[in-house]
């Protein structure tokens, strides 16, 4: 299992740095394009929520990081839940966006949604940190109020785009119509159309995520014996705490406090006494150690 969570911990620490590089180097296109290419100031790129998604990917990115490089060194790769609440809000601001070229710009000017820079920023670049999102193993299940959480730079972005380009319009200082909202239907309902795209979007995603934990905890406790004993599983916690002690230090030292709690409810014993056995293999591991 220790094994398991180090690949896990390498495929992470690859991942986000790959990814890192790709999402950086989108951002820097986008800029690019806007001062260089149409003369604008470098702020302009933000009204572009292509730009906005990609921000906040290599924000999530580069968190995971450094938990990946100590889930390396401890055997243990776990992020906390904010972090892979902010994976998840990047990954479905970077997919509303290709979903929407895909459905709308694609069909209306194919040059502009895929077109030089368009093809790696609308879209490989959005495809490749989505599976990047779905090898990182979080081991956290999406609940709906994530998928609504997942909605909310998106939703912000609309509410401000419909004031700027419809309340305000272009020729006032708003923004240009750069989605095409008001060309193809109205624009308010244009505007929750997209919402309702960014809405199932998050639903989908947390959907496969959720999969993929479900199937990868099964592979995880696979290895597991159906008939282990009580002293057994004792014994198990307390090999678990000598292996996660050597060489981490009192400050390294983790509880595995999922692997017990997992241990512990399919064969039915008492957590509390893992818990102590796997604290005394600790102790007997960093003597060792010594």
């Amino acid at each position: 299992m220790t094994g398991l969570m180090t690949r896990h911990s390498i495929i992470a620490l690859g991942n986000g740095i790959f990814e890192l590089i790709l999402v950086f180097y989108a951002i820097i296109m986008g800029l690019n394009i806007t001062v260089v290419e149409m003369g604008k100031h470098i702020f302009m790129s933000y009204i572009y929520f292509t730009m906005i998604s990609n921000t906040v990917a290599a924000l999530a990115v580069a968190f995971v990081i450094p938990y990946a490089v100590e889930g390396i060194r401890k055997k243990r790769f776990i992020l906390p839940h904010w972090i892979s609440i902010l994976f998840f809000v990047a990954v479905n601001s970077i997919s509303v966006v290709m979903v929407i070229i895909m459905a709308f710009m694609s069909w209306a000017d194919p040059e502009r949604a895929y077109g030089g820079p368009g093809l790696f920023t609308h879209l490989i670049c959005p495809l490749l940190v989505i599976v990047s999102f779905f090898q990182i193993e979080s081991g956290y299940k999406y609940k709906l109020r994530d998928c609504l959480m997942a909605c909310v730079p998106f939703t912000i972005y609309v509410i401000v785009y419909f004031i700027m380009v419809v309340i305000i319009g272009e020729d006032n200082g708003g923004w240009p119509d750069i989605y095409g909202i008001t060309g193809i239907m109205p624009p308010l309902i244009s505007s929750v159309i997209l919402l309702v795209i960014a809405l199932v979007t998050s639903l989908l995603i947390s959907r496969i995520s959720n999969f993929l934990t479900e199937k990868r905890n099964d592979k995880l406790f696979l290895y597991w014996n159906k008939d282990v004993q009580p002293v057994e599983a004792s014994i198990e916690a307390y090999g678990l705490g000598t292996m996660m002690a050597r060489g981490m230090g009192k400050e390294g030292a983790q509880i595995p406090y999922d692997i017990l709690e997992e241990l512990a409810k399919r064969y039915d014993v008492n957590l509390s006494d893992l818990l102590k056995s796997f604290v005394k293999g600790l102790e007997v591991g960093m003597e060792e150690d010594r």
